[in-house]
């Protein structure tokens, strides 16, 4: 490519491709526009390119994410990402946003060590300016022209305010704002390892140096070792401030930490000591809702588990979790950790299958492919769960009902079956937790006979919360 026409002709081609990949028809493609592309590439078109929202962090405190607005420019991004994966492999030292490298594969590296020291570079992607993006891409193994450099560097890059504008006169705009990679745009990973390079291969030969093991896990620097030259006014400390510095990053000292072998070591989430392990909380949790989802029902592990959910994720995520969804995602990392050979993970799995089967088995689908996981008589269900169902009516074909489970609010269909009549009289209703064909969970309001009751245990609060307490003391 030399030309923004050869970078629009490849970028459609990409999205062309995706279209046919995914099965649909490729009549309906709509390819990009060069005003597009021209509109995109240019980062002082800030509203329609990228919004923010702040996500918690699990030390505390916020992290703001900047992701692209629109579709269009999502799946633009996500071309020219397709475009930079094909070209760059990362280095062997950067374990993050890379295939076939991970949180464990990080971890492994420094297992088994006396000491493990751990620093973090602080605003990690905004500290990675347009004009870098655009000199690395005119570098090897890119060798992109000017004007291609010009144009990806202008799609991946937003603009900000300075911290302290420079003194400039009041049109200059280059002035008063710098354009930095987004944290939460597609594109931002790969480019950040990119850009590390540099940084990557210095960092190894100074833990070459000092005979120490290196990864970079983004913004996540990690060196182990089984002697000790970690000392804070030591030459080793003295180097790994210069080169970061001269690499264009601060180090974040108030997450700067050395882990001793005999405390509890962890890399990137992981436990690192004879064996790669997850901390005991990570399997109290599964365990705890395997536990109740077993002893009192599905809804009721929902419950539990619904307002953590909210509190960490709702923001970003829509709509009601599927927690066979994520209990199958934790103990798949589990396994990832520990093996598939464990016996928690196995234990814990075993059991997981079992609830599964039994609550998503054939004699509970109808024949509209919706699955009953679990029904209860909706009188029984307003005392077993503490709350109150209020049916509501937009109009006489748009009926619905609302309720409060764990503290967040929850909308469920009523069945055509059910009259106005049936509405008045809780005890011909029953209330299920459906899933449809398509996967997608949802609560249904129907009548009693229509359905099978689920035949576990009332749920006793008192017992549940002391069956809790016993086992999150294992």
């Amino acid at each position: 490519m030399s030309t923004r026409e050869d970078l629009l002709a490849l970028l459609n081609r990409i999205k062309q491709d995706e279209i046919r990949d995914l099965g649909f028809d490729t009549d309906k493609f709509y390819p990009f526009t060069m005003k597009q592309l021209l509109y995109y590439c240019n980062p002082n078109h800030a509203f329609h390119r990228y919004r923010q929202f702040k996500i918690k962090k699990k030390s505390g405190g916020y992290r703001q994410i900047t992701a692209p607005r629109n579709q269009s420019f999502m799946i633009l991004l996500q071309s020219v990402n397709e475009i930079l994966k094909s070209i760059y492999t990362p280095s062997e030292y950067a374990m993050g946003f890379t295939e076939n490298r991970s949180v464990v594969t990080n971890a492994a590296v420094h297992r088994a060590q006396n000491y493990v020291f751990n620093i973090d570079l602080k605003d990690f992607f905004p500290s990675v300016e347009q004009g870098r993006v655009m000199k690395r891409l005119t570098l090897a193994p890119f060798n992109f022209s000017p004007q291609i450099a010009l144009a990806v560097s202008g799609l991946c890059s937003m603009r900000v305010k300075r911290e302290q504008p420079l003194e400039t006169k009041q049109h200059d705009l280059d002035k008063q704002f710098m354009y930095v990679l987004p944290q939460g745009a597609p594109t931002s990973p790969i480019i950040t390892n990119m850009i590390c390079d540099t940084l990557d291969r210095r960092l190894a030969g100074l833990a070459k140096r000092f005979g120490l093991c290196y990864t970079r896990y983004a913004d996540d620097i990690t060196f182990s070792s089984m002697h000790y030259v970690y000392s804070e006014k030591g030459e080793f400390r003295n180097e790994l401030a210069r080169i970061i510095s001269t690499q264009g990053f601060v180090i974040n000292e108030a997450k700067t930490r050395l882990q001793k072998l005999g405390s509890r070591q962890e890399v990137t989430g992981v436990i690192v000591s004879e064996k790669l392990n997850v901390t005991k909380k990570y399997v109290r949790e599964i365990r705890s809702l395997l536990y109740i989802w077993d002893k009192y029902g599905y809804s009721a592990a929902m419950s539990k588990f619904y307002p953590k959910y909210k509190a960490e994720k709702g923001h970003v995520k829509k709509g009601n979790p599927d927690l066979t969804n994520v209990l199958d995602g934790k103990l798949m990392y589990l396994k990832m950790v520990k093996g598939d050979d464990d016996s928690v993970y196995v234990r814990l799995y075993t059991k997981f299958q079992e609830l599964v089967n039994r609550d998503t088995g054939s004699d509970k689908t109808n024949s509209y492919g919706i699955t009953y996981v679990e029904t209860m008589p909706l009188m029984k269900f307003e005392k077993d769960k503490n709350t109150n169902i209020i049916i509501s009516q937009k109009d006489v074909n748009k009926r619905y009902a609302t309720f409060e489970l764990g503290k967040v609010h929850q909308i469920a269909s009523i069945n055509k079956a059910v009259t106005p009549e049936d509405e008045q009289h809780k005890e011909k209703l029953a209330i299920s937790y459906c899933r449809n064909p398509k996967g997608e969970l949802f609560w249904l309001i129907h009548l009693l006979d229509k359905a099978t009751t689920f035949k576990g245990k009332p749920v006793d609060v008192d017992e549940l919360n002391n069956d809790l307490d016993a086992l999150l003391s294992t």
